[in-house]
């Protein structure tokens, strides 16, 4: 975001000052002023993670993590330094941005939150001591699920915020839909909150409604088809592309009548609706959930996703197909539906997880509930024809079980895919020169039984990659949930966990809860009423002086100065000396 203080980012002026002064405390140390500098060049501006996923390509990687390495996530060097209140159980994922100048002049690294209470939180991301939020917000009341036609245990005890939000740095406007209980009904409602006030902006909110024409379950007189958000749920991250806006949304259970729905606003203006897509017009399903994840865009302005069990004829129905539609109006452009989509779809084994695009190329990847692995080229899709020369790969026995989340560690020759099955451990694929590699290049050596994980990949570039893993039994609530570090060039080694120490244990699991990774520290959603905030304990330089840069500056999230004492150091973490601590080996992938 560069580092004008209009957006995201700390003056280049201001910061070279306070660097300077950094420097000058600092010099016992030996700190290069080469590396002081960089830290405000144009090319070092701060991490921000203002979508699920992290970014529109849905790699759940941040790839400019340069605190935490292999080397210091590791027992008593890394764990809990601190919990983020909040009213409700947390399923969006933790969205980040550095260096927000506020109007009255300060500069914060936030954090914003939503619950299913339907609630919103902005916390200042280095104050961890008895937290308060910057402003907190809520938009209106909770709907219970107790009201659906069918009995449905997943979600419980209400549904509010489930979708991750996305935010948009350029005008400061974070968009998130809630749904809501008014007159004895569901409303879905897409806000346009301000970042610094948490205030409605861009019109906002409206209803999200649609409809379209077709003979599909619960037609109303014959031929028009109405978005019913009695019997929906907004599952995907939504997706910011072209200004515009897309919400996504499939079923609850699959009760009867549902469909998929994309739904498009201007995202300046939220009462202007830009686009409709349905999956099964003169059908039923096809809805798009994602497992969370959110609708992917490419840099062309083309929208990817990929719809669950129902009907398809290649016409008008497009259940169990990845989806490829135009970012200006919503319009089908291309698609891919594997040849035994009724065999999955009757079996309940339908995609369920996807669509990412592998960086630097056009090439989408997916997942579906029988343990495959897809590779589909987005400029020539395939449709139902997959065998054909060029066609898309299905790499069958990826994983056991079902699939539900992936990460991408994109590097410089090869991208790393790490899948999660179920009842199997954490795996890892190789995809270069447009295939995924039939054997996998690394394991984990500890079983999964459920495998609706979350998954995130931190790495500074091709170097220190850690995968971050949530795991727990989503299958009943009130379940604990942990959270692993592994190596991520040898995920046979584990680095840490949440259950090494009682001090760190997570809470409560949050299903598809991918962890937050930015700036040295681990946001990680969960159902016990908070989110719980992982990070360094140790200090590891070698002054007693401590001088505190500004707030969000490029070396204010870095470790404070050896001999701060235990307790608050200069980024505001608890700290304390952990003295020559050593990491596991590690064996590097092939590149």
């Amino acid at each position: 975001m560069g580092f004008d203080r209009g957006a995201f980012g700390f003056g280049r002026i201001d910061c070279l000052n306070a660097v300077h002064q950094f420097y000058k405390s600092v010099r016992r140390c030996r700190l290069p002023w080469i590396l002081a500098f960089a830290a405000c060049q144009p090319g070092w501006s701060q991490v921000n993670i203002l979508t699920a996923n992290g970014d529109n390509n849905r790699t759940n990687a941040n790839l400019r993590e340069i605190e935490l390495t292999p080397e210091n996530v590791i027992p008593g060097s890394f764990g809990k330094i601190g919990t983020l209140p909040v009213d409700g159980q947390v399923y969006a994922q933790p969205l980040y941005a550095s260096n927000l100048a506020f109007p009255d002049g300060s500069v914060h690294n936030v954090v914003f939150l939503a619950t299913m209470h339907n609630s919103v939180y902005a916390y200042d991301a280095d104050k961890l001591s008895n937290p308060k939020p910057l402003w907190q917000v809520n938009l209106g009341p909770s709907f219970p699920p107790s009201l659906w036609h069918a009995s449905y245990s997943d979600i419980s005890p209400e549904v509010g915020i489930l979708g991750t939000g996305v935010i948009d740095p350029s005008t400061h406007v974070l968009y998130i839909v809630a749904q809501t209980l008014q007159n004895g009904a569901a409303v879905f409602d897409l806000h346009a909150l301000d970042l610094f006030t948490g205030a409605e902006r861009m019109n906002g909110p409206v209803p999200v409604t649609a409809e379209v024409n077709g003979s599909g379950a619960g037609t109303i007189g014959g031929n028009t088809v109405t978005f019913d958000p009695n019997m929906h749920l907004q599952r995907p991250g939504l997706l910011l592309a072209n200004q515009v806006v897309h919400v996504g949304f499939g079923s609850h259970m699959d009760d009867s009548p549902w469909h998929g729905w994309i739904i498009s606003y201007n995202a300046s203006d939220l009462t202007k609706q830009t686009g409709v897509f349905m999956s099964t017009p003169n059908g039923e399903g096809g809805a798009f959930w994602q497992s969370g994840r959110g609708l992917a865009a490419d840099d062309n302005g083309n929208i990817f996703s990929m719809t669950g069990n129902g009907d398809f004829d290649g016409a008008a129905n497009f259940a169990e197909s990845f989806i490829k539609l135009s970012s200006a109006n919503d319009k089908l452009v291309d698609w891919f539906t594997p040849a035994n989509w009724a065999d999955l779809s009757a079996v309940d084994a339908d995609l369920s997880t996807g669509t990412a695009i592998i960086p630097g190329t056009h090439n989408l990847v997916g997942g579906d509930k029988a343990g495959q692995l897809y590779l589909v080229n987005g400029d020539a899709m395939g449709n139902l024809s997959p065998s054909k020369s060029g066609g898309p790969q299905i790499l069958s026995g990826a994983v056991a079980g079902g699939m539900f989340n992936f990460a991408l560690w994109s590097r410089s020759n090869v991208t790393y895919l790490f899948a999660q099955g179920e009842q199997d451990v954490v795996t890892a694929y190789a995809v270069r020169d447009g295939a995924i590699q039939a054997t996998a290049v690394s394991a984990g050596i500890n079983q999964v039984n459920v495998a609706r994980v979350g998954l995130t990949i931190s790495a500074d570039g091709d170097k220190n990659g850690i995968l971050w893993e949530t795991t727990g039994d989503s299958t009943a609530g009130g379940n604990p949930g942990t959270l692993h570090a592994f190596n991520a060039s040898n995920l046979a080694t584990e680095l840490w966990n949440s259950d090494m120490n009682a001090n760190d244990a997570l809470g409560t699991f949050s299903k598809f809860g991918n962890p937050t990774v930015a700036n040295g520290r681990v946001y990680v959603p969960t159902f016990s009423g908070s989110i719980v905030v992982y990070g360094s304990l140790c200090s590891n330089t070698n002054t007693n002086q401590v001088t505190h840069l500004p707030s969000g500056s490029a070396l204010s999230t870095g470790v404070p100065p050896a001999g701060t004492a235990q307790g608050t150091g200069a980024s505001g973490r608890p700290v304390k000396r952990c003295g020559g601590a050593v990491a596991p080996g590690s064996t590097e992938m092939p590149r």
